[in-house]
């Protein structure tokens, strides 16, 4: 037996911490959620899988597109031409109430709001039972698994499950021990929500596919998806990368120079050293020992100029683009701000908490989804940030 694991496909979301770029650029970043997706219905058809699973979260609900709509069923068309089978479930941020299909091709099967299971004979008479349930609110705070039925008397056993593992508080998203998914004797648990893809236990597997495609920099690294494979009385999963674009952050000791196009020169040349050739890099520089430039070059450095400067220099660039430039500075806040360096820490270990950063920007969020992303942000890079305004000589 052979099958896909993925999720959180977040159909057309948009890209956040994004500056001005060349619009060439922008429409590959925008299209790489399909792109993705495209690639693994490519790899499924291309290996002849026995079925695919998808475990929640094919669109963000707030800003789902006609053609994030019409791009998934062509897939699941192709799919279907292919006869390969799909099960799929939606979770916290496509939650509705199941009726049915809702258009899909006659391959697909969707998990209703409650927790059902269902079986598929495989061409070479194994059975497999997968059970699973869709979202129907955006939270969900019972624990599901007292739902889930008890290991069937078939070949194989999958749980689908779109939710995180059970925390002392904010449980909204279907919580759950692995205690409790061990208990149930699957042969695999398929499970979506946690963006970053990684084996929570290796026998039987419980896996995490994360979402094919990274969106914003807290998302760094490989994305993809799991080929899962028998193996005598086994699944055994393979991660498979198919991101397009990678984001990633590179740090860099300033050189001792006065001379701005000679510290652009050996940034990029940075940039070169560090990325990969492929899939596409979005950089964030980090600039560390900055005290060695001149005050000059360092004041082009906090407001923006060296950045705007390096991504109009490599406007063509096919490998990486600058997005962000950041600089870390160790000594002590200038007089002139009339600061305290010893208020400033107390002040900044106060505010530069998630409570305290959720209530400062609620009169800000619109809707839910946005205040869970104002309330991840990377703290540590916000107070740096801040540090850095603070520091600015108008």
């Amino acid at each position: 037996m052979r099958f896909i694991h993925t999720a959180d496909l977040h159909l057309d979301s948009p890209f956040l911490g994004l500056t001005a770029m060349p619009r060439s650029l922008w429409k590959r970043i925008h299209s790489s959620t399909f792109t993705a997706f495209q690639k693994i219905v490519d790899d499924a058809i291309e290996l002849q899988v026995d079925f695919v699973l998808i475990s929640g979260d094919i669109y963000d609900r707030d800003s789902q597109s006609i053609a994030a709509t019409d791009f998934f069923t062509r897939q699941c068309e192709r799919l279907n031409q292919a006869q390969i089978p799909l099960y799929l479930l939606y979770g916290n941020h496509d939650y509705q109430v199941v009726h049915g299909k809702d258009g899909l091709p006659a391959n697909v099967y969707v998990f209703g709001n409650r927790v059902t299971t269902t079986t598929i004979t495989l061409a070479n008479h194994e059975t497999v039972a997968i059970s699973g349930f869709s979202y129907d609110q955006r939270w969900i705070s019972e624990d599901p698994l007292i739902k889930y039925p008890p290991k069937r008397k078939t070949t194989w056993h999958i749980g689908m499950l779109h939710g995180a593992v059970q925390q002392n508080q904010d449980n909204h998203y279907a919580p759950f021990t692995i205690s409790e998914l061990e208990a149930k004797n699957y042969d695999y648990w398929a499970l979506g929500h946690i963006h970053k893809h990684q084996l929570l236990v290796a026998n039987p597997p419980i896996v995490y596919s994360g979402n094919p495609q990274g969106r914003h920099k807290n998302e760094a690294g490989q994305h993809g998806y799991y080929l899962v494979e028998s193996q005598g009385n086994k699944l055994i999963p393979q991660f498979k990368p198919v991101a397009e674009i990678e984001w990633s952050t590179i740090k860099v000791a300033a050189m001792s120079t006065a001379n701005l196009a000679e510290l652009e020169r050996f940034l990029s040349q940075k940039v070169i050293e560090a990325v990969k050739k492929t899939p596409f890099q979005l950089v964030e520089l980090l600039i560390t020992k900055s005290d060695q430039l001149s005050p000059a070059i360092q004041h082009l450095l906090i407001n923006g100029d060296v950045l705007e400067h390096l991504q109009r220099q490599n406007a063509d660039n096919n490998q990486w683009w600058i997005y962000n430039l950041l600089v870390h500075q160790s000594n002590s806040l200038p007089s002139m701000t009339d600061l305290d360096e010893d208020y400033w820490q107390q002040a900044a270990n106060e505010v530069f908490v998630p409570a305290k950063i959720a209530e400062l920007t609620a009169s800000l969020a619109r809707n839910a989804d946005l205040a869970s992303k104002l309330t991840t942000l990377d703290l540590q890079q916000l107070k740096r940030a801040t540090t850095q305004l603070l520091r600015r000589e108008d």
